[in-house]
């Protein structure tokens, strides 16, 4: 390759380097791309469903508030401001939020998350309240395992701590300590 070429070719990589950094730039300033320097240690999950314009899982890196689930489902709600009370009232995760509206106020309803999508998303969930179904949502429990469980906890009234899972039918050390990750009282 001659020497003419070559530096045509590092001119013109350059240029198009110079192109890009510009239109990066360019959308930094217009707050179009905000470079996020922040890290999310815990991430916060609640799904919204109803009157909004996208229902879904969201993560956030803090609790959030109503009007923060609103927004990032979406946008507003329209005519929802006006005597809304519990705009600042915070959602943990694994909260379910059904929204619904009537054209003049907002209902808001709050329900948990299925356990599929909290052992998907790592929240763990209630031994103590949660259904045959949503049990078998944990990797190593089977119908015949979550059975066992919910017969022990209708024994007891309720465990009082994890490990009393241990006297199930099916539970060895192994499998509690692969399922007790997923798990809370």
């Amino acid at each position: 390759m001659n020497k003419g070429k070559a530096n045509d070719t590092a001119s013109a990589g350059l240029l198009l380097l110079l192109f890009l950094l510009a239109i990066h730039l360019i959308k930094i300033l217009s707050g179009q791309l905000v470079p996020d320097t922040s890290f999310c240690e815990e991430n916060v999950y609640v799904q919204m469903s109803g009157d909004v314009a996208s229902s879904g899982v969201y993560g956030f890196c803090q609790t959030p508030c109503l009007k923060d689930l609103l927004i990032r489902a979406g946008g507003r709600v329209p005519k929802v401001e006006k005597g809304l009370r519990s705009i600042d009232v915070l959602f943990h995760s694994g909260v379910k939020v059904d929204v619904r509206t009537d054209g003049q106020k907002l209902h808001i309803f709050k329900d948990e998350m299925s356990a599929f999508y909290k052992t998907t998303l790592g929240i763990p969930i209630s031994l103590n309240s949660e259904t045959l179904n949503g049990l078998t949502a944990i990797p190593g429990i089977g119908f015949e395992i979550a059975s066992g469980i919910i017969r022990e906890r209708d024994r007891r009234g309720r465990f009082m701590k994890v490990d009393e899972i241990l006297s199930v039918k099916g539970i060895v050390p192994t499998l509690y300590k692969k399922i007790c990750p997923y798990l809370i009282l």
